[in-house]
């Protein structure tokens, strides 16, 4: 059934806004829809085989509850505090992106960037749900920003420099009140949207902000010029997991997971040279259990999974998984969720690190974005 305008303006008054950055709302309709009883536990960008784009939702046991078509190629599914909805954003840099009910399983709402700007992949929402907050291209000063957005209207009511270029992931520190922010250092501009327009002049960064005052409040410049610093996850210690994509000659031997603690600089973790050479210069995701420090990053590129142990400052081990993009982590069941480019869902033991073979479901004819987001109770 299709969402009419007058439900989507209902919506916007009463829910998350169908109003975008611009006041207006683009509904759209033809969304399939999987049958199930209760919302899905995880979320992902997804794209057929057919080259559709779509946002998917499945339970904890893998079965797909949810489908709805995208207006792009998503990449994360940001999702609001209470679970009712999500913002997805956008893969290349775009300037759509769009908000989806979980309550009425479509896509309710298309959002546009600001005149000159572009979405670079990420968003958050606060802790009380309030606002919502977006990273963003300034593509004609080369600057990055932050967009803060009312959650229920998306009207754009402030905005902080990220403190660097190409900002991409965003998490909150355990306070609430500061945001670390992914400076890839890339310079990208949307009519250009694959090319990477300063690679000689990259100066990737991990910024911490005040979110209040959109002060910096620390600043640590990357393990190198080139390795940009694209996704982060936090512990309960307040210890930033950072992963990074080298954007320097394939033959260099370069970290690509570090660690920040407060007032300190990045530091790599330890890991024996053939398995960082293993990871061919590239992370996709990165999840954390926040009690116990144990960390999961992507490698599609090396097919496969690789984990890390915060605390201890090393490498702890990998398991085979072809084209491995999306991982979140299963606070509930202990357990790494990680999907690949394939359409499959494998679950690993937080603690034995293996693969729960039981677990794995392929969904036939999808491949996986390269981001998972937990949805409900299932969030950590």
């Amino acid at each position: 059934m299709a969402i009419s305008r007058r439900r989507v303006l209902r919506a916007g008054a009463g829910g998350l806004g169908a109003l975008c950055a611009k006041g207006v709302a683009l509904p759209l309709a033809d969304r399939e829809v999987r049958d199930g009883n209760s919302g899905p536990a995880f979320a992902s960008a997804a794209t057929t085989f057919d080259g559709r784009h779509w946002a998917v939702g499945f339970d904890s046991m893998g079965h797909e509850l949810l489908r709805t078509p995208l207006p792009m190629r998503g990449h994360q599914m940001a999702v609001s505090v209470d679970g009712a909805w999500i913002f997805a954003t956008p893969r290349r840099p775009g300037t759509q992106a769009c908000v989806i009910d979980l309550a009425a399983r479509g896509v309710t709402a298309v959002c546009a960037s600001p005149p000159g700007r572009h979405f670079l992949g990420h968003a958050v929402y606060s802790r009380d749900g309030r606002h919502l907050f977006t990273t963003e291209n300034d593509y004609n000063r080369g600057r990055g920003l932050v967009s803060v957005r009312e959650a229920h209207t998306l009207k754009v009511v402030q905005e902080f420099d990220s403190g660097g270029i190409g900002p991409h992931e965003l998490v909150w520190m355990r306070d609430g009140r500061t945001l670390a922010v992914a400076n890839g250092g890339i310079l990208t501009h949307p009519s250009q949207p694959r090319k990477k327009l300063n690679p000689d002049a990259m100066q990737p960064n991990l910024a911490l902000i005040d979110v209040a005052s959109g002060r910096l409040l620390d600043q640590v410049q990357a393990l190198n010029s080139q390795a940009s610093i694209r996704h982060l996850a936090v512990t309960n210690a307040d210890e930033v997991v950072v992963g990074m994509q080298y954007e320097g000659p394939p033959g260099d031997d370069v970290s690509l997971v570090a660690v920040y603690r407060h007032g300190g600089a990045l530091t790599p973790l330890a890991v024996p040279l053939e398995r960082q050479r293993n990871m061919r210069q590239y992370s996709a995701s990165v999840a954390v259990d926040p009690v116990s420090g144990q960390a999961a990053v992507t490698c599609p590129r090396a097919n496969s999974v690789t984990f890390w142990s915060v605390s201890a400052g090393r490498y702890a081990g990998q398991q085979r998984f072809g084209d491995a993009g999306g991982v979140a982590f299963d606070a509930g069941a202990q357990e790494f969720v990680v999907t690949n480019g394939r359409g499959a869902i494998a679950r690993f033991d937080v603690r034995t690190l293996e693969l729960r073979r039981a677990s794995t479901v392929r969904i036939p004819g999808l491949k996986w974005d390269n981001h998972l987001s937990a949805v409900g109770l299932n969030r950590s």
